[in-house]
């Protein structure tokens, strides 16, 4: 129940602090400023408890201290969504925080360190107001905010131990937490009874569930090192309430002045995706290091289907129309497998100073027959670049990538009932992250 709670309070800062981010990468592999930097490319280093968490639990063992990592991300949304009702409605322009932070270090003078920290798992908000297209029988609530949350942030300890020179291999177990929000127009896509219909509804569910990632280390010789990581999938069962209003279904249905509004308690069930990460780090020279990393996100096996449950429904008409007081529907997503490609470099310029740059490119997982404005994570190019300045035991650190606006057409939708038709959705981010870390 403590740790429940603990991890309840944790990711309630996150929603509070995040805003509309869709990023690239909006499933965190790494998350310090340093692989932020370097494209996304995760290079064990002797004071990032963070990475070693988030992306390779065998990176532990380059600790060579005690070591506090915190970290901050600042994300600059942009976007429009264009269709038969819109012409380049606006996504908010809010910018989203984001606190983190992991400590690690050796075990004494043994082969094994260890880390327990806080990180991102999975961000995608999406935040727009946009008039709502007619569906069945010309239903539309006019313009409303559409919003879109899915959050997940995983506490989570891991252990690393050092096999011989060459090898290293490192395990984590994780307790992800899950935040659910929906408030926009909702059209039933699998209902039997209510398969096109539309309603508002406000829809916010909280979950947890478990994970474990494995990882190793190799390094052939001095300069070069090979790494190789797999986190598994996460399935999370969330609980919360739904609220809503059919008043203008009810009208189109000839059902004008019978009460619309409705309550429900509501499940939705999510599965965060299981992934593998390859990396080569090469040290050239003292000033030079250059690194390359290939992932592999497995959204195929994961966002098929959103299944969500509503029961305990209050509504009279509702119930009567389906012979139920609950509701069973499902959100096709149809996601396909994700593979990303990361380039980043890093230039030693003084004893006490670095720089560093990157390039990643993924193709987008989001297939046009249910892409909506609510799900377009459809970037697929990210350049970025950072500066380290370690006085002593203290590193600080700065990052900054930029996601170019990525455009998606919606020709013929397969989402009911035809109102992303011939639609157009263009989504760009800028990323700032800010990491501290001590050794003590």
């Amino acid at each position: 129940m403590k740790l429940q709670l603990r991890l309840a309070l944790a990711v309630s800062v996150c929603t509070f602090l995040a805003s509309s981010a869709f990023a690239q990468s909006f499933y965190w592999n790494t998350a310090s400023a340093r692989s932020q930097a370097l494209g996304g490319i995760y290079v064990p280093s002797t004071d990032d408890a963070i990475d070693a968490l988030a992306a390779n639990p065998a990176g532990l063992t380059a600790l060579s201290g005690r070591t506090l990592d915190l970290s901050a991300s600042l994300t600059l949304p942009r976007g429009s969504f264009s269709d038969s009702v819109n012409n380049s409605a606006q996504l908010s322009k809010t910018p989203g925080a984001l606190p983190y932070g992991a400590f690690g270090m050796p075990i004494r003078h043994s082969r094994f360190s260890f880390g327990v920290g806080f990180t991102p798992d999975l961000m995608s908000v999406g935040n727009w107001h946009y008039v709502d297209a007619p569906g069945v029988a010309g239903v539309s609530y006019g313009l409303q905010e559409q919003k879109s949350a899915i959050l997940a942030g995983r506490a989570m300890a891991g252990l690393g131990v050092v096999l011989n020179p060459k090898i290293s291999i490192g395990v984590s177990l994780g307790a992800d937490y899950n935040s659910n929000t929906l408030d926009a127009p909702y059209i039933f896509q699998q209902q039997p009874v209510l398969q096109g219909l539309k309603t508002l509804l406000d829809l916010h569910t909280t979950g947890y569930g478990w994970n474990g990632s494995v990882g190793a280390l190799i390094r052939p010789t001095r300069t070069v090192e090979f790494g190789l990581a797999w986190k598994s999938s996460t399935t999370i069962v969330s609980h919360g309430a739904a609220s809503g209003d059919a008043y203008a279904q009810f009208a189109a249905l000839g059902l004008a002045g019978v009460p619309s509004s409705f309550t429900y308690a509501a499940q939705v069930r999510n599965v965060l995706p299981q992934s593998v990460l390859a990396n080569v780090a090469w040290r050239v020279n003292p000033r030079w290091l250059v690194a390359f990393q290939a992932d592999w996100i497995h959204w195929h096996g994961a966002f098929g289907t959103l299944p969500v449950t509503l029961t305990n429904g209050t509504n009279a008409a509702i119930n009567g129309l389906v012979n139920s007081t609950a509701l069973q529907d499902g959100v096709p997503l149809d996601w396909k497998d994700q593979y990303s490609f990361h380039v980043g470099a890093e230039r030693l310029l003084t004893e006490r100073t670095s720089l560093r740059f990157g390039y990643a490119h993924a193709n987008d997982p989001v297939p046009s027959s249910t892409l909506s404005p609510l799900t377009a994570a459809i970037m697929s190019n990210q350049i970025s670049t950072g500066l380290i300045y370690h006085p002593g035991r203290s590193n600080f650190e700065l990052a900054y990538s930029y996601d170019p606006t990525a455009q998606a057409q919606v020709q013929q939708s397969a989402l009911l009932s035809g109102e992303y038709n011939n639609s157009i959705v263009r989504v760009g981010t800028q990323t700032i992250t800010l990491n501290y870390s001590l050794r003590f």
